[in-house]
């Protein structure tokens, strides 16, 4: 079972062949929700790559994303897989674990 991916982190949804990436916007009791890669900016994605290991800049760029008219997803955690490592990547765990 795929451990509970946090906001910010970007994941595969694997109900759909080409597991398009997803940036988890909201978490749910047993779903995220979020927005398909696809469907953001160039400028967007290359601050998603350059705040990989910040929790705090990718949360700030969640924000900003929310706020953005685009499409959201909702998706239950059986149908995500992490890329590479759960979380952000390169953050390690908040102390006390998950937020």
């Amino acid at each position: 079972m795929m451990t509970t991916p946090e906001r910010g982190e970007v994941v595969a949804v694997t109900t759909v062949d080409s597991e398009p990436p997803l940036l988890v916007t909201h978490v749910e009791s047993d779903a995220v929700r979020g927005v398909l890669l696809a469907d953001l900016a160039d400028e967007t994605i290359q601050r998603l790559t350059d705040t990989a290991g910040d929790r705090d800049q990718r949360r700030q760029l969640v924000d900003a994303v929310q706020h953005a008219d685009l499409m959201t997803f909702r998706v239950p955690f059986a149908d995500l897989r992490h890329r590479g490592q759960p979380g952000i990547q390169g953050c390690h765990l908040p102390q006390g674990g998950r937020e």
